[in-house]
């Protein structure tokens, strides 16, 4: 986005005081993005960048510690006006940090409103805590609260946040996490009966799953319909289809 041809980027320092030895703390690739962002809100850009900003049509920029209200229509109640925001406040600190409002709004004119909410999780057993709220499994480090030799990983874990390389990172913090218990003797040792326990469990209650190979037909099948379109594979959508064509 920094570099995005035809644009500059609108970022305001005072956004970012107080990072720079924060910073310090947290996971590699979130250092890496808030790095690019503090240097390119407080420092001079170079010639050759200052002069692709000047020539730029169009700008753009991040509003931090703020949340969306209210769509503002125009006055024919037709289109999109504006979108009123509340300006918010962090509570706690690290990963416990959450955005709170501080009763201040603000409009900002606009003509057009996307929205983007984002994944929110949600329970799969009433023996799993669960926090609606924040749709997190509530944990330490990925140990499940409560709930000895349970681990989460993921958005289910600390919520839809980060990309790729974000949850990446993530699942090896968990995997380690689980690796110092079983060293330390925290969780059940000796041979376990795997997937035939699984198996047994999925046949009393009539659940037949979807086996390698099943998923082998249907990754042959997507790539040979996707030839006739001159395109790498057709995507299956609908369930049933393709269950019909495993012979369910």
């Amino acid at each position: 986005m920094i570099q995005l041809p035809g644009t500059r980027p609108i970022l305001d320092p005072a956004d970012f005081l107080g990072l720079q030895d924060r910073i310090k703390e947290v996971p590699r690739p979130r250092k890496r993005l808030t790095e690019l962002l503090l240097r390119t809100a407080t420092e001079k850009p170079g010639v050759e960048e200052a002069a692709r900003q000047a020539l730029a049509s169009r700008a753009w920029g991040l509003r931090f510690f703020r949340s969306p209200l209210q769509v503002l229509p125009s006055p024919d109640g037709r289109r999109a006006a504006g979108i009123r925001l509340a300006i918010t406040r962090l509570e706690g600190v690290g990963e416990a940090a959450r955005a709170v409002p501080t009763g201040d709004m603000e409009d900002l004119p606009c003509g057009l409103v996307l929205s983007s909410v984002g994944y929110k999780s949600r329970p799969i057993d009433p023996s799993v805590p669960f926090d609606p709220k924040l749709g997190v499994i509530p944990n330490m480090e990925g140990r499940v609260v409560d709930v000895p030799g349970l681990y989460c990983s993921g958005w289910v874990k600390r919520g839809p946040t980060g990309v790729i390389t974000t949850t990446m990172t993530d699942s090896f913090l968990t995997s380690q996490t689980l690796l110092q218990d079983l060293e330390a003797g925290l969780l059940p040792s000796g041979p376990r009966p795997g997937y035939s326990a699984i198996k047994a469990l999925l046949s009393s209650r009539g659940v037949r799953p979807i086996s390698f190979s099943d998923w082998e037909k249907l990754d042959a099948e997507e790539m040979s319909r996707g030839q006739g379109a001159g395109k790498p594979r057709e995507k299956l959508l609908d369930p049933q289809e393709m269950l019909r064509l495993l012979g369910r």
